[in-house]
């Protein structure tokens, strides 16, 4: 069996409100946090939450998931954050932008963190936050050569301006994105493939990912499309909020190990269709997927 690796995801931890009342865990790097623990690696979390009883249930599920919380940061002055959002026609978010997660504080233990790990997994809406920027470029500074800067562009209008995007396209060294946010990217940027736009400015793999239809991986190894994977016995009320994230961390899982192209992007569909077969962002993983998951190269 391989040797875990550390995985750190980096931004924001949140209650999502659904549209019926209920409130699931969720945030992007939260979310690629605890797959990466559902996988098998060490999943850290980053980020800043108020001292709240939210805040503290929050740290409670996430650490009974095996996820490393021992660093996340406690605000005494701002909320945990929430987001509400809707679910059709696609899943849209509205965010609490006095939350706590919107002001994190770098430390000596996050700079130690960060420096020995293998993969560090940010989005662009931190970036948007001056705080979090400023956080965001200690991280990618403290990293070391080997460390895979993963970058999920999360496009939320208006809460991720083109600077910040600008900016989190600057600190990363691999990108994760949707066709409708490579579009978006490739209109402003005016070419016409912004996956290999992207790669030619000397990135370790470039990840589009297309819904049901699968994804598309770049590296200078190769290329590979993947026709993606009919969902595994949905089970009633399924929703896709999260699928994009367990594909973040199933894409670091593999390349961090040096997986083929073909294999990981393969992973990274199986195990995205399976969470987008449940209901949220952090559903429990089956044994036989974690399993399939693993293995050396």
């Amino acid at each position: 069996m391989p040797a875990p690796l550390t995985i750190v995801g980096l931004g924001e931890l949140l209650w999502d409100v659904f549209p019926d009342g209920s409130r699931r865990l969720g945030g992007a790097p939260a979310n690629a946090a605890y797959h990466a623990s559902a996988l098998g690696d060490h999943g850290v979390l980053l980020t800043r939450v108020g001292a709240d009883a939210a805040g503290g249930a929050a740290l409670t599920l996430l650490k009974d998931r095996g996820v490393d919380v021992s660093q996340v940061q406690r605000d005494r002055s701002r909320p945990t954050g929430t987001a509400r959002i809707q679910l059709a026609p696609e899943p849209s978010f509205s965010f609490d932008m006095a939350a706590a997660w919107t002001d994190p504080e770098w430390t000596d233990a996050w700079q130690e963190l960060v420096a020995g790990c293998d993969a560090l997994c940010f989005g662009t809406l931190l970036c948007a936050q001056p705080a979090g920027r400023r956080v965001l470029e200690r991280a990618a500074a403290a990293a070391s050569a080997r460390a895979l800067r993963l970058l999920d562009v999360n496009l939320r209008p208006p809460y991720t301006p083109d600077a910040a995007v600008d900016a989190a396209l600057a600190l990363c060294s691999a990108v994760k994105l949707s066709e409708e946010e490579a579009a978006a990217l490739g209109a402003r940027l005016r070419v016409p493939d912004v996956a290999g736009h992207l790669l030619g400015r000397g990135l370790r793999a470039v990840a589009l990912t297309r819904g049901a239809r699968g994804s598309l991986l770049l590296t200078p190894e190769g290329r590979h499309a993947c026709p993606g994977f009919p969902l595994p016995g949905p089970e009633p009320g399924h929703d896709a909020v999260g699928a994009g994230d367990a594909f973040t961390a199933a894409l670091a899982h593999h390349l961090v190990r040096g997986h083929p192209v073909e294999r990981t992007n393969v992973a990274a569909n199986r195990y995205a269709a399976h969470v987008a077969s449940r209901a949220g962002a952090m559903p429990e993983i089956p044994e036989a997927l974690r399993q399939e998951m693993k293995g050396e190269p």
